[in-house]
């Protein structure tokens, strides 16, 4: 079982149907050595990912939930996304460019610990495990 950091319990209250479902999955169907961030500020302007996923041998996953339904979203490109809401149409961020600013963010920042980067070698200067980053559609 992963450790869910904060507890899941404290954080139930902050997190959407979405975000908890997606929660209870990675702390029960994860392995013991894997720990999971819910909602952790990154880096200078302080970016938030709905969860930052750490394995020592595998590395770092951000993911961003969104309990979206397909049908109400009416147009998405590289920079936005136009939602159908009980309000109209809205106009939010891509959720697949917040979360990779967040990844980077991150990187950027752990890549200033000598101890995270790989110190000579053709990957001289680079996080020392591997790092990626994903949208949940929680509702699709």
């Amino acid at each position: 079982m992963a450790t869910l950091i904060p507890s899941l319990n404290s954080c139930l209250s902050k997190m959407t149907s979405g975000e908890k479902r997606l929660a209870r999955r990675l702390e029960s169907h994860l392995e013991d050595d894997y720990s999971c961030w819910f909602d952790l500020p990154v880096g200078g302007r302080q970016k938030y990912s709905d969860f930052i996923v750490l394995h020592p041998a595998r590395g770092l996953l951000l993911l961003e939930v969104k309990d979206w339904k397909l049908d109400t979203i009416r147009s998405i490109d590289r920079a936005s996304v136009e939602l159908l809401t009980s309000n109209g149409i809205k106009r939010a961020g891509n959720p697949i460019e917040q979360v990779r600013q967040c990844a980077y963010q991150l990187v950027n920042k752990l890549q200033t610990d000598p101890q995270l980067v790989h110190a000579d070698g053709r990957y001289r200067g680079n996080l020392i495990c591997p790092y990626g980053f994903g949208v949940v559609l929680s509702n699709i």
